[in-house]
């Protein structure tokens, strides 16, 4: 085998053959020991990160729903709040107008207690100045 110069290099025809060999064995040795785990390890990644992002997704969905009822539950608990606030006050008033009642019934009953007191001490009175 010749030595051939191209573009002003010298190019040795049997070293190429050789090297072109060599690299050709070591190429086939790597596909079939590592390649082939190589691209195994690379699906089982890609399999594993979309499982991932189906999980996402669907906890992202049920995150939603779960709000959803949240507030739902939260409208309905604040209706039911100004439902008991308003049935309060209105209770809380007609207390409050009762016993503003009860109170007027007592002052007018002392009033008339008293005034009757005083009419029998002031009939007492009289009598035991006329004796």
């Amino acid at each position: 085998m010749g030595d051939l110069t191209l573009f002003g290099l010298p190019i040795s025809l049997g070293t190429m053959i050789y090297q072109a060999s060599i690299f050709t064995i070591l190429v086939l040795i790597l596909k079939k020991l590592v390649f082939k785990k190589l691209v195994n390890i690379l699906d089982t990644r890609k399999q594993h990160i979309e499982n991932q992002l189906q999980l996402t997704e669907k906890y992202k969905l049920d995150a939603a729903r779960n709000l959803d009822k949240s507030e739902d539950t939260l409208k309905q608990a604040r209706h039911e709040a100004r439902e008991i606030l308003k049935h309060s006050e209105n209770e809380a008033t007609l207390i409050i107008n009762d016993a503003r009642e009860k109170a007027k019934q007592i002052l007018k009953d002392a009033n008339e207690e008293a005034h009757h007191a005083r009419t029998r001490f002031i009939t007492k009175a009289d009598q035991i100045k006329g004796a």
